[in-house]
């Protein structure tokens, strides 16, 4: 029987739960569920895609070309794949562009922002012009759980933060590194800024001191080192780094898992000169000349030429570089590496022909003369271009001439033994015995084993009687 309240309508009795109450909460509960898939795919649908990605124009390169048109392609097929779209700004950022890659890299870091791939791609784009920038991006990369890639975006926050002498933060991100792994390098050298920065000498040494063990920070830490002893007044372990320093080559650059993988991007021209690069420092120069030689062939630019003729006369192939150095000299005139290995070329070969005709030498060393000037007056502070020049000039019997191009070369390099002995050696012929005692005497301290010195300091002894 239904109740019925005082004076009101009928209220309905609620339904005995049983069947037909089950097949109601099914029948709510997927109307509730299809609701929700629903307005997901809506947001889904609705979301913002870029549908044209970046395109750059201007790709003369026929191979990269293709490798952009493949990663272009990616895109469109998946265009919510974050993959895809750091794709397309690694193999961007591979041969040079900005803009474009910076754009992929936003998308992709939008589509996931837990990769932290993208918003590093982001960060080392813009960290050279504007480290300001780079900040938020470096933060977002060195969030979350421990990787090589976050590790490496967490010191390169460091030394962004360390430039900015936000010292504390910077040694925080410098430590958590360490404990995280012990002998970090990379964060050894960037606690020995630190130190420096603080006015701690004593650990700033003891931190250079640790990091100089490092292939990718001798020349770095024996600089500091040259400086904090030359600061405290030791003036011999000043010495001792400077000359470490001044003989060890560049460091290569710290390890860096991005921009090792934006490298295997690479195509065309572009990635058989970074091979070649990394022969070079190797030391494996005939591979590294083959390579230049099949550059030459498929596309001879300037380039190619020097690369194939530097590293053709690193192997002693003489009669082969020197036409392809005069060939890269040519295609361009404004290139003081071309200029300076053509005059260090000519000099070779007309060195030894002088042994044997030295009259027959004399056009030769002429051009030493003439390349090995144009290098310097490119870049002033190419000290060997001076001291072949010097070099030439004693050749040609003008000891007197040579005296100005050496100087400078020893003012641009103190500690190279070559420029000294050489401008000892042109004051001596020039009756300028003082001054030739003096540079011989710095040949003689910077390397005690080489005879030379100590023979042209004795032919002074009977103009002093």
């Amino acid at each position: 029987m239904t109740g019925q309240p005082h004076g009101g309508s009928p209220v309905p009795t609620p339904p005995a739960v049983g069947a037909r109450g089950t097949r109601g909460c099914v029948v709510v509960l997927t109307i509730l569920a299809a609701t929700g898939v629903g307005l997901g795919i809506w947001r889904w649908l609705s979301s913002p895609v870029p549908v044209d990605p970046p395109n750059p124009p201007d790709i003369a390169d026929a191979e990269i070309r293709r490798a952009v048109d493949d990663a272009r392609a990616a895109v469109t097929a998946a265009p919510r794949s974050a993959d895809a779209w750091g794709r397309l700004g690694m193999v961007l950022l591979a041969h040079i562009y900005e803009r474009e890659p910076d754009l992929c890299f936003a998308e992709a870091t939008r589509l996931d922002p837990t990769d932290p791939r993208w918003p590093y791609g982001r960060a080392i784009i813009v960290l050279k012009r504007d480290p300001e920038a780079a900040i938020s991006h470096l933060r977002q990369a060195a969030a979350g759980p421990p990787s090589q890639l976050r590790s490496t975006a967490k010191v390169q926050l460091a030394e962004v933060l360390l430039d900015r002498r936000e010292l504390d933060e910077a040694e925080q991100l410098f430590r958590e590194e360490l404990r995280r792994s012990p002998g970090n390098a990379r964060a050894v050298y960037g606690l020995g800024l630190v130190a420096l920065a603080r006015g701690d000498d004593a650990a700033a040494v003891a931190q250079f001191e640790s990091a100089r063990q490092s292939r990718y920070a001798r020349k770095l830490a024996a600089i500091q080192l040259a400086r904090l002893a030359s600061v405290r007044g030791d003036r011999d372990s000043a010495a001792r780094y400077e000359k470490e320093a001044a003989q060890l080559p560049l460091d290569p650059s710290w390890p860096d898992p991005f921009v090792d993988a934006v490298r295997g991007f690479r195509v065309g021209a572009r990635a058989r000169f970074e091979e070649a690069d990394q022969l070079e420092q190797r030391e494996r120069f005939a591979e590294a000349a083959e390579l230049f030689l099949a550059e030459v062939r498929d596309r001879p630019t300037a380039r190619a030429f020097v690369g194939a003729g530097i590293n053709l006369l690193r192997v002693g192939r003489l009669d082969e570089a020197i036409p392809l150095l005069r060939e890269g000299v040519g295609r361009d005139p404004t290139n003081a590496q071309a200029q300076y290995f053509l005059a260090l070329a000519l000099f070779t070969r007309a060195e030894v022909e002088y042994q044997h005709s030295p009259q027959s030498t004399r056009e030769q060393f002429g051009e030493v003369r003439d390349h090995a000037r144009r290098a310097a007056e490119l870049k002033p502070d190419h000290a060997r271009a001076y001291l072949f020049w010097g070099l030439s000039l004693k050749y040609l019997g003008e000891p007197a001439a040579a005296v100005e191009p050496l100087r400078k070369g020893v003012a641009c390099r103190p500690e190279e033994f070559e420029l000294q002995l050489a401008l000892g050696e042109a004051l001596l012929v020039a009756g300028q015995a003082k001054e030739a005692e003096n540079h011989l005497e710095n040949a003689r301290l910077i390397d005690p084993k080489d005879p030379r010195p100590a023979r042209a300091i004795e032919r002074l002894r009977p103009r002093k009687e």
